[in-house]
């Protein structure tokens, strides 16, 4: 992973620094939450009701997310109104896996829905949960991947040891140097100004 910023290199601490925001390579979660999740996890997996496509996610991608590596990547500053996003660095193959959104796994609070880096942690699709990422001040990868109405990555969710991950890989075949993005969903723009197109 490369980070730069107008043409100068980052080291990881330096981005940390300028970003105030500490990089994770996995989710953080509130020990009071983690054992409730694991245990609703492996009730809703017994009974079956986890779908076939979220528990294959989670196999097929388990060696990424059990590794932690960051991908090939740089995490480049745009401008002002964008700020960072993310590029490749080499050319990805369809179904290649980029990134987990990673943060601080917590109860949900009222002024989240203010919060730019909060992605709700649902057990199930559909379903909502009380629970959420929470990216603002510790983040990963995901973290600066902007939005595409018309996006390379696809999010999912994926099973991995009974905790709910949520993922981005490529639906297409990426160019070396094209920007990555994802879609955030209608419910992120329901409280925001409309995107600026990439």
């Amino acid at each position: 992973m490369i980070i730069e910023k107008e043409g100068n290199l980052l080291t990881l601490e330096q981005f940390q620094a300028l970003t105030q925001t500490k990089w994770l390579r996995s989710l953080d979660f509130d020990p009071k939450v983690l054992p409730k999740v694991v245990k609703k996890c492996a009730k809703l997996q017994k009974k079956g009701d986890v779908p076939i496509e979220q528990m294959w996610f989670g196999r097929y991608f388990q060696k990424e997310l059990l590794s932690q590596k960051d991908p090939d990547v740089v995490i480049r500053w745009i401008d002002p109104v964008l700020g960072w996003g993310v590029f490749a660095a080499r050319p990805f193959k369809s179904m290649e896996f980029i990134a987990e959104y990673v943060g601080k796994v917590r109860k949900r609070q009222r002024a989240d829905v203010q919060n730019s880096y909060c992605f709700e942690y649902v057990l199930l699709p559909g379903v909502s949960s009380s629970y959420t990422v929470d990216a603002m001040e510790q983040g990963g990868l995901a973290r600066y991947i902007n939005h595409s109405s018309t996006p390379n990555l696809n999010s999912a969710l994926a099973n991995l040891d009974h905790t709910t991950h949520i993922i981005l890989y490529a639906n297409r075949a990426v160019a070396k140097d094209e920007q990555l993005c994802y879609d955030y969903g209608p419910d992120y723009w329901s409280n925001r100004t409309k995107p600026v197109p990439l």
